[in-house]
Formats: structure tokens, sequence, C-alpha cells
């Protein structure tokens, strides 16, 4: 079983398709086809079903894919390993975050390129949910991301900030002039929320179903930067965090009233155990100094 078999079985995984991971591969589909018979082969196992043009990993090659995925990335640990012994500061970081975070990535990815511009980074946008999944499978070196619930302690984490909900509307809006708003009053306001899976949508879903609330939720959107551009043109109102709308003067954050507590908790995750990249301990320093110097 050779490691090069490994990520033409990994990329076929992924696409489904052999021309278009032969292709994304830079090698023959003869080729990559004949390595795949081998794999299968000499595991005495068919790792997927051809069904036209088309292929799709059988119940042995989703039980096999996430060991070949762990030899992948303990191959790259390794040679990663020997760069940071070298003091090399090249490769590639790769970083998970939330839409609402996407201020402090940027002040943060920014610096952090001033200093290494060596380092190739790759950024996954998503919800907290799609983030910890990328983090559990070990696509992405780190996480920024409010923390969703339920999640369990295979990660560590670093504490960077709260940040309060609050009822968002553009300056324009006759609600803007408000000092608070009540849960019940929220109710007669068409809201567009984020979508679910989003640790802030599951806050607000949390305190109304505590409250017996239900939202007039006119639109649900998996991109914070799409809702906050709607809001300029439309009288909606939605939920969101401050950090969401930092920089944003033209948007009014107003208080809601509730007894419960509305705030979100940012942090930056880590996969526990594994070998983290020094470029990936340094960005994470520049996280930290962009929030204090923020």
């Amino acid at each position: 079983m050779e490691l090069r078999q490994l990520k033409y079985f990994e990329k076929a995984c992924e696409l489904k398709n052999f021309s278009e991971a032969s292709r994304m591969l830079h090698i023959s589909q003869s080729t990559l086809s004949q390595q795949i018979k081998q794999l299968e082969d000499e595991l005495n196992v068919l790792l997927f079903d051809r069904i036209g043009k088309r292929i799709i990993p059988t119940e042995a090659g989703l039980a096999f894919l996430p060991f070949a995925r762990n030899s992948i990335l303990e191959a790259e640990n390794g040679k990663q390993i020997i760069k940071d012994l070298k003091g090399i500061m090249t490769g590639t970081l790769n970083i998970g975050v939330t839409y609402s975070l996407s201020h402090l990535l940027t002040c943060s990815i920014t610096e952090f390129k001033k200093t290494y511009p060596g380092i190739k980074v790759i950024i996954n946008f998503g919800t907290s949910k799609e983030q910890i999944k990328l983090l559990e499978e070990k696509l992405v070196d780190c996480v920024l991301s409010f923390e969703p619930e339920e999640i369990d302690e295979e990660y560590d984490k670093i504490k960077l900030f709260s940040s309060r909900l609050y009822f968002i509307v553009h300056e324009s809006s006759p609600l803007a002039h408000l000092s608070s708003i009540s849960l019940k009053r929220l109710q007669n306001i068409e809201l567009i929320l984020p979508a679910v899976g989003f640790a802030t949508r599951m806050k607000t879903d949390e305190i109304c179903c505590n409250n017996n609330i239900t939202l007039n939720t006119v639109m649900e959107i998996n991109d914070v930067q799409t809702i906050i551009n709607l809001i300029r043109k439309g009288n909606w109102g939605t939920i969101l965090t401050r950090a969401a709308i930092k920089d944003e003067p033209d948007l009014k954050a107003i208080p809601i009233l509730t007894a419960e507590t509305l705030t979100s908790q940012a942090y930056l995750f880590w996969p526990k155990g594994s070998y983290r990249k020094k470029s990936a301990t340094a960005f994470a320093e520049f996280v930290l100094n962009t929030i204090k110097n923020g």
C-alpha cells in the first residue's frame, strides 16, 4: 500500500468521478484506475461501485476513508515537522472560519502574510457545525468560530472574546431609534436570520424555545455578508453578534430584553493531540494580538 494510492483514493471519494479526480491529480485516468485497482486487490475488497461515469464509495470504501485520510495527514505532518525543525516557514496553512468572524480573520491574516509571505493560506468559510466537522476530519489546521452546541472534548481551544446577540437594523429603519426591544415585539418584525448550523442561530432558537416565542423569519441565509447587504436595502431586521457588524457604522445594534444571557463565546479551535504547525501557532498569535489591539 503506497501513500500515493491513498491520495488517489481520497480524491476519487471526494469527486466521485475518476476523470475529474485524475485531472485534479494531474495524472491519466488509466493510471488512477490502475492504482485504485491495485489498492482494491491488496485489500481484497471493492472500494467503489462503478455506475457509468460515476463512482460511489462502497461500505468498505467509506469505512477505509478515515484511515486513508489519517495516513495522508500523518505523512504531511511528518514532513511539516522536519520543515519546522529547520526553521523553514513555508507550506500551506488551512484555516476554517465562520462568517461572523470574517473581520477578525481579515485583520489577522493581513498581518500574518506580511510576516510570513512564503506560506500559502487556504481559508474555508462555513457554519460553526461545518467548520468543526472539517476539523474532525483534519481538513483544516484550526478554526475560528463561536462555540456550537454539543461540542465534545476532542478539541483544544483558545478563548478569544465574548459577543452579545443584538437585534440589527439599518440606520434608515423606523426601529433604529429604539434603545432596546423585547422578544415579544420581535415576533412582529420580518427577520432575516443565519441558516441553521450557525452558532448565532442556535442560540437564537434556544432563547425563543425557552420563552415560547416564534419569530417571523422571512429568509434564512448561510452568508452573513448577504444578510447585512439585504438589511441595508429593506426594512428587515436580523439577530447577530456585535462582532459580525464590526466596521458597519450604518447598522444599529439594539439590545434584546431577556432574562437569559445572549452572549456567545468565540474560540480558536485545534484538533486535540495533533501536531500543530509552526505557521498555525504563529497565526494564533496574530489573532490574539488583533483582539488585544482592536
